[in-house]
């Protein structure tokens, strides 16, 4: 992965098991947006879990993430909203 990176002070312990969705940039600079789950943060960084395949809890990798790679929501892939229709009233 060509934007992984670990915090200076790594927290030894488990934080969590946060649903998130993090942004991976591989080494040939494709980009993706997958599910994950964060495990430890720091004030900057998050170590992030996954499964290549999810139904292989072997191929589960960890990971260290700048905190600006990784979202608890994502509501930019939601729509604008819409305005509201005009209804017709029947004329009395």
């Amino acid at each position: 992965m060509a934007n992984r990176e670990a915090p200076e002070h790594i927290p030894v312990r488990p934080q969590g098991d946060i649903p998130v969705i993090v942004r991976v940039v591989w080494l040939d600079g494709t980009e993706e947006w997958r599910p994950a789950r964060a495990v430890r943060w720091t004030a900057e960084h998050v170590m992030v879990a996954w499964r290549d395949e999810q139904d292989d809890p072997r191929s589960e990798r960890y990971e260290w993430l700048r905190a600006g790679d990784v979202a608890r929501s994502v509501s930019w892939l939601v729509g604008p909203p819409q305005a509201p229709r005009a209804t017709v009233r029947p004329s009395a």
